[in-house]
Parts: structure tokens; sequence; C-alpha cells
């Protein structure tokens, strides 16, 4: 499993880009039909609706449910906080498992947002794109050195004008969500937006 690699891949991109890092998504997102971010020509998207993230910051495998990380396919597996990554972070390490796929998520720290990531965007990533929004927040498919053949994807998701999370996904041969790994950290994503809008942990 390659779940340290993506750490590093996080950890560099937040120096390189100036306390910024790597995200995006694809696949459908599930409530996108009430978008909370409009269109700004000239920097990131305004995030009309932002979420609050702090409470999440001191319990990041919170962001996520026990019950969710099941219904995702990761059954019997327990977050665990991720003390190599920049920001917040937490992994549920299933490459072991019978899912053998292992998704992430990351909370950037202050700082780090998509007004000082977009102006890199060319420079810093191989791969960034723009997504459908996840329940009406901006997302993008953000990767250092793409991947996703390998099973692996890593996405942003802008909760706020000042916050950024990601979502991470690696798998291997044999995972069901192998072949679209931009789908499955789009799907992580949207989960986590779900716990974090209803103050879950």
């Amino acid at each position: 499993m390659r779940i340290r690699t993506i750490v590093a891949g996080t950890a560099a991109l937040v120096l390189v880009a100036g306390c910024s890092d790597s995200g995006g998504t694809t696949g459908t997102p599930t409530n996108a039909t009430q978008p909370t971010s409009s269109s700004n020509s000239s920097g990131p998207p305004k995030i009309q609706n932002p979420l609050n993230v702090k409470a999440f910051e001191a319990d990041p495998c919170g962001v996520v449910t026990s019950a969710q990380v099941q219904a995702f396919g990761v059954p019997g597996v327990t977050g665990k906080v991720n003390t190599n990554a920049v920001g917040a972070a937490c992994v549920w390490l299933g490459a072991s498992t019978p899912a053998r796929m292992s998704p992430g998520v990351v909370i950037f720290p202050d700082g780090t947002n998509l007004s000082t990531i977009l102006p890199k965007k060319d420079t810093t990533y191989e791969v960034f794109e723009p997504l459908p929004d996840i329940q009406g927040y901006p997302a993008y498919i953000a990767l250092i050195n793409d991947a996703r053949k390998s099973g692996s994807c890593e996405i942003l998701v802008g909760v706020s004008d000042e916050k950024v999370i990601a979502a991470t996904f690696q798998s291997s041969t044999g995972s069901q969500k192998y072949a679209d790994p931009c789908g499955a950290s789009t799907e992580f994503a949207n989960l986590a937006i779900t716990t974090i809008k209803a103050g879950a942990k």
C-alpha cells in the first residue's frame, strides 16, 4: 500500500504551493442541485454557505462515520490519524482487507485555500481539472503525479473561502473502485461533507 506516498505528495505540495495542496473529483456527486458557490472570473468561486471544520481538525477521523466507511466498502476498518500530513488528516487502511483500498481525508491548515492553490495549478500539478460541485462546493482533481491508472486519485474541495479539504484514495487490483479512483475520491469527499454539514463526529 502506498498511503505514505500520498502523504508525502500532499506535504510536498503544501510546501511547494506556498501552503497549498492537491485534490480533485470525478464522478457524479450527490446533492449537487443546490450550489453554494458562485463564479468569479478574477479568482476562485465565492462560497456562499461555508462549512466550519474546526471541530474536525481536532478529530479528523470523525469526518467520516463508521457507518459511512462501511457503506463505502471498507467494513471493519477504523480510521487512523495521519501525523505525517501537513494538515489534520485521517486514513482508513483497508489495503490488506478484501476491499483492497485506503481512502483518506486531509483538512488543510489556515492559509491554504483555493485563493492560494488556483494561481499555481499549472505549475504545481500534472493534472488539475475542475469537477461538478459536491453538494454545492467546488471540487477539482489535483494530481502532482497522475497515478489514476494505478488506482490512485486525490481531489480538492473548497468548503469555505478559507478552507480546503482533500479526499485521497489508493487501491490495488481487485478493488471494486480500482478502475475509477477519482470517482471513489469524489464519493468519499461527499461522505465527509455530509458529516461536516451535520456536525456529527
